[in-house]
């Protein structure tokens, strides 16, 4: 929910320049509306459904002394996160338009997705995918090492080591929300400048 609130405040901020703080109340023009929850919330859904449902057809499919619980996930995550960057270039642009309240169906998002597919695809894949799969090799890296990573259960029980790896992921998690709200914004500004030259001319 708190990544809910940055993705607003990074979209509101970038398609009409205004500062809005997180750590505020939102003024009443520009507070997260249920379309706006429908639009974020709507594609990590199917990403779930995705991967559950692959999960199920391989634990199905082959016996459980065959592959482990984390192969199974594995498998479903090489499936399901490609499938999931196609559906976010698709229907992408339904969040900013979610943001500042203009359409934001889903037929409206595919027909901008005509025009902005592989421009939201192709930085999709070179920016928060590979920030995310070089955060991943360091995070795979440090395991290997017997750096521990997880978060701790008990003030104790925080070193140096797990400190510094969550404060990084943390901040990882907020680039990469900026980083994907500025493409979803730029391929929506895009498609709506075009769209309204044509209807000028």
């Amino acid at each position: 929910m708190v990544y809910g609130y940055l993705a607003f405040a990074f979209h509101f901020t970038l398609l009409t320049g205004t500062t809005v703080s997180v750590f505020q109340f939102f003024p009443q023009n520009s507070s997260p509306s249920w379309s706006f929850w429908v639009a974020f919330l709507l594609p990590i859904f199917f990403l779930i459904l995705a991967m559950v449902t692959t999960i199920f057809i391989v634990k199905s499919t082959l016996p459980d002394e065959a592959l482990s619980g984390r192969e199974a996930l594995g498998y479903a995550m090489l499936f399901s996160i490609p499938l999931f960057g196609v559906l976010l270039a698709a229907v992408g642009t339904m969040i900013p338009a979610a943001t500042i309240r203009t359409s934001t169906g889903v037929r409206a998002a595919l027909r901008r997705a005509r025009r902005s597919f592989w421009f939201i695809l192709w930085r999709l894949v070179t920016g928060p995918t590979v920030f995310s799969l070089i955060f991943m090799g360091v995070a795979l890296t440090l395991d290997q090492q017997g750096f521990a990573s997880e978060v701790p259960e008990t003030f104790a029980g925080i070193t140096v080591s797990n400190a510094v790896y969550q404060t990084v992921a943390g901040f990882l998690g907020i680039f990469n929300t900026a980083l994907t709200a500025s493409i979803f914004s730029m391929a929506y500004t895009r498609v709506e400048e075009g769209r309204k030259l044509q209807l000028s001319s």
